[in-house]
């Protein structure tokens, strides 16, 4: 066998190697885990449109959480949801992409300072993720 011949093979079989690594690495999300929280976010539309604040402030809360799971199952990471926030710019347009931030900063807002959530605010806030966890999840 021709030494360059065996060389071409080699190099070859390390391309596949690496091909075989990379698609390992780049699997889809896992389906259970999809639908998991694809079904927690949606069973919060009934919280989201309570009359009283502390559960509507609990689905706020809940949400972000499905974020960040939904982030950190796209990182294959276990960051904070603002850490992975900063990283998914890429995954949104411009637009989405603030406005998701802006109801992360509503989360905040309400852990941190107590904040009241009307309910319209509620609504916008879970159109925001309802899209945004479905976009990353896809």
């Amino acid at each position: 066998m021709d030494n360059s011949l065996f060389l071409s093979i080699i190099i070859l079989l390390l391309i596949a190697v690496l091909f075989v690594m990379v698609s390992i690495n780049t699997r889809k999300i896992d389906q259970k885990k999809r639908e998991k929280i694809i079904k927690e976010l949606y069973s919060l539309e009934k919280s989201i449109n309570s009359e009283e604040v502390a559960v509507r402030r609990d689905a706020i809360i809940k949400l972000d959480n499905l974020l960040s799971k939904s982030l950190q199952l796209y990182f294959k990471n276990d960051s904070s949801c603002g850490e992975n926030l900063k990283s998914a710019e890429k995954i949104f347009r411009k637009r989405e992409y603030n406005r998701l931030w802006e109801a992360h900063k509503m989360r905040n807002k309400v852990v941190h300072d107590d904040y009241a959530v009307s309910k319209e605010e509620a609504r916008e806030a879970l159109q925001i993720y309802k899209i945004s966890i479905n976009k990353i999840l896809k």
